[in-house]
């Protein structure tokens, strides 16, 4: 399927033109000329992932869900194109816009099924309205993806930068922004380019409001219409910023306390309140909805990795997934560790686009054994619950990891889902590192 066109070859140099000015001009604003050189590194590193991108999956794949996103919102274009009076299909449900294709387009073949997804159809949505940017092309509406997700990194960042003082900047900016990984598959027409430029924004908002206590209604608007964007495309992923949220008010209430037995009294009935909800609440039932709901976001069934499987490259051994609080607590081990330190170089096999994720799974597990080796295994772990911004990361990296680890058999699409938490893992590594040099220092 050719998606690319000339159109989009003559349109890409103006459009990044465009784009470079736009961002050109927001940099007058920042005063710091390291600060300022890492953001237009980081903008360049995110305009080339989203073109990169875009020619992998045109050129060599040949196909990919960008294609179907793409296809989804040219379908919405050119109906209301037809007729404005069809604007409305910006609103209308994603049943009610299946049931429309159907009609039009035929029960079978096309986006059919994809269409009726309301996580797909946001994104689609999302490209028709960019549509109207981009001149309705793949290369430039990516472009525009890569921006947004640029965008919220750049506050992420900030934001990190803020928490850590200033200190080791480019080093901080290497782990938020220039990891290969997050500018490749976070900057394309994808799930993960609009959720990693939300999550940005929605932690800069929330580091507003409640640490710096700047409180605007505008912040509080867009806070929300942000949450809501990602409840659509893939719930899970404010359900673990709320648990890892609700870690450091756990993490605060019990710093109050200095008597050990009272500190021991309030962790005892967290675990019995907990306990009593997740049975109140069925947890297991939603831990299996959870589960499932990331299975399909994962962009395939079972059967379908297991075909995939037989291929022999890239590929996890497939289980059934027993989403219960056991049958987690079981697997999480296993499931964390290879969906932070795997895939291994041995593992592969030929596969060029693995053998980079596994490079940079490499170097994540090398950076956590030189700090536990530097600091001493006691002294590391003990920093990890010292800190409530690095509990913090701690916490939604490993619920992240959890669940992509459990939910996903499949090296390609692990690493896209497995972004969402790189940033935050990395920042932790810094933060530690900062907490090391600075002890050393006074030593």
């Amino acid at each position: 399927m050719q998606i690319i066109t000339i159109y989009d070859f003559l349109l890409l140099p103006v459009y990044l033109s465009i784009f470079y000015f736009f961002v050109k001009h927001r940099a007058i604003k920042i005063t710091d000329a390291d600060l300022r050189k890492i953001f237009f590194i980081a903008f360049g590193l995110r305009m080339f992932g989203s073109i990169a991108y875009s020619f992998l999956v045109q050129y060599y794949y040949g196909y990919g869900d960008s294609f179907t996103y793409y296809n989804g919102g040219d379908f919405i274009v050119k109906q209301i194109l037809a007729d404005f009076g069809n604007l409305k299909y910006l609103f209308v449900s994603a049943e009610e816009l299946q049931r429309i294709y159907s009609i039009e387009e035929g029960s079978v073949g096309g986006v059919n099924g994809y269409i009726g997804i309301s996580s797909a159809v946001a994104i689609m949505k999302a490209s028709a309205v960019i549509s109207a940017l981009s001149f309705n092309k793949f290369l430039i509406t990516s472009l525009f993806f890569g921006l947004f997700s640029f965008a919220g990194q750049w506050k992420l960042f900030l934001v990190f930068n803020d928490i850590n003082e200033g200190k080791y900047k480019k080093l901080m900016a290497f782990a938020v922004l220039y990891t290969p990984s997050v500018w490749f598959w976070g900057s394309g027409l994808m799930k993960e380019s609009i959720c990693l430029g939300a999550l940005g924004f929605i932690i800069h908002f929330l580091y507003k409001i409640f640490i710096k206590k700047k409180v605007a209604i505008r912040d509080l608007l867009a806070l929300a219409v942000l949450v809501y964007l990602v409840l659509t495309i893939k719930s899970y992923i404010i359900i673990i910023l709320a648990v890892s949220l609700s870690t450091i008010i756990f993490y605060n209430l019990i710093s109050v306390f200095k008597n050990i037995v009272i500190k021991a009294f309030i962790v005892l009935i967290f675990i019995i309140s907990s306990s009593i909800i997740a049975l109140v609440s069925n947890f297991d039932e939603q831990l299996q909805l959870i589960a499932e709901e990331s299975k399909v976001q994962v962009d395939t069934y079972q059967k379908n990795y297991e075909s995939t499987a037989e291929e022999g490259k890239g590929t996890l051994s497939v289980k059934e997934i027993d989403a219960s609080i056991g049958g987690m607590i079981k697997r999480s081990p296993v499931a964390i560790f290879t969906c932070l330190y795997r895939p291994f170089i041995w593992e592969s096999r030929g596969k060029i686009v693995i053998l980079f994720t596994s490079l940079e799974s490499m170097l994540l597990l090398f950076s956590t054994l030189f700090l536990i080796f530097k600091m001493n295994f006691f002294e590391f772990f003990k920093t990890l619950f010292r800190n409530q911004y690095i509990l913090f990361s701690l916490t939604l990296s490993l619920l992240f990891a959890l669940i992509i680890g459990f939910t996903t058999y499949n090296f390609g699409t692990m690493v896209r889902y497995k972004i969402m938490l790189l940033p935050f893992y990395y920042f932790m590594l810094v933060k530690i590192y900062t907490i090391y040099k600075s002890k050393e220092a006074l030593n």
